[in-house]
């Protein structure tokens, strides 16, 4: 069992977000920076992140993962803004309150901490809607630490989630009703598996949102900021990922099409579902392999 550490960001806008760090023998330049998906946490793929330190410490890299603002179904964020008596209020946030377009915050925060621990390189690791935030964020920002950026499981919420496509056509518009009278922000039960408000489902399911940046199941798939990116790529898929609508490959193929990347590769992890369980050191492997060679 490797060692981890726990760590603490705080955001620009003085979020407090927990997480883990782990630091190899021989350190040199060079750390990964995971964003974990919908819902989750930095505790909630052990067997994955065991593997990924196992994988790092051989070449000396560094690896950290803190929860970001979507972290769980519901959830207080601390806010570090002087409330007496501990000098921090809560922020609401959690998978159906966050602000998908914020999570770049959240992302520099980790980005900085890596760099104050003294690693210059970064790639960023985004797995299901973390590579949403990885793909946005490599597509909005210009850092000169990130020198790579993996997509790992990147699903598209929108179709993976809907499956009565004549409730959704009426949630989405009454969604729409709602945020235009002042309610968007009130949260709703029974319209996705965790409570949610208006915003966050146009967020999740309004076609061509920023948050809808995976369209791979359009006639005319746009992908457009995953195009934009011209930082060395990586799309890291799961062969039997059930969040896939369609065969793996046929979305592969998407990404290929869509990639401008100099330096893109895509690879399918056979046999593999979403969370990797099972093939984490394949998975994690196929990660480290692309990396040493940017």
């Amino acid at each position: 069992m490797k060692q981890f550490y726990l760590a603490e960001i705080v955001t620009k806008d003085k979020l407090i977000h927990e997480g883990i760090y782990y630091e190899p023998k021989n350190k040199e330049k060079r750390a990964l920076l995971w964003m974990h998906g919908l819902s989750a946490s930095f505790h909630s793929g052990v067997s994955l992140y065991e593997a990924v330190a196992s994988a790092v410490e051989k070449q000396g890299w560094g690896f950290a993962l803190f929860n970001n603002r979507g972290h769980d179904l519901i959830a207080g964020v601390r806010k570090k803004d002087g409330t007496p008596p501990y000098g921090y209020s809560y922020y609401q946030a959690g998978a159906g309150q966050e602000i998908f377009e914020e999570s770049v915050l959240d992302i520099d925060a980790g980005i900085d901490f890596l760099v104050k621990k003294g690693y210059s390189e970064i790639v960023l690791v985004g797995h299901s809607t973390g590579a949403n935030k990885a793909c946005y964020y490599a597509a909005t920002q210009k850092n000169p630490h990130v020198i790579g950026v993996v997509l790992s499981g990147p699903m598209s919420d929108r179709l993976h989630g809907i499956t009565d496509w004549e409730k959704f056509r009426k949630d989405l518009v009454y969604m729409h009703k709602l945020a235009d009278v002042g309610r968007g922000n009130e949260l709703l039960l029974g319209y996705f598996f965790f409570p949610i408000t208006p915003k966050r489902f146009l967020s999740l399911f309004e076609p061509q949102s920023s948050e809808d940046v995976f369209d791979y199941g359009e006639p005319k798939p746009r992908l457009k900021y995953f195009s934009r990116i011209t930082l060395p790529l990586l799309v890291h898929l799961a062969g039997k990922d059930e969040g896939a609508d369609r065969p793996i490959e046929e979305i592969q193929k998407a990404f290929d099409v869509q990639s401008k990347s100099p330096k893109y590769k895509s690879v399918i992890i056979p046999g593999a579902l979403h969370r990797f369980t099972g093939h984490e050191r394949e998975a994690v492997a196929a990660i480290v392999d692309w990396v040493k060679t940017i």
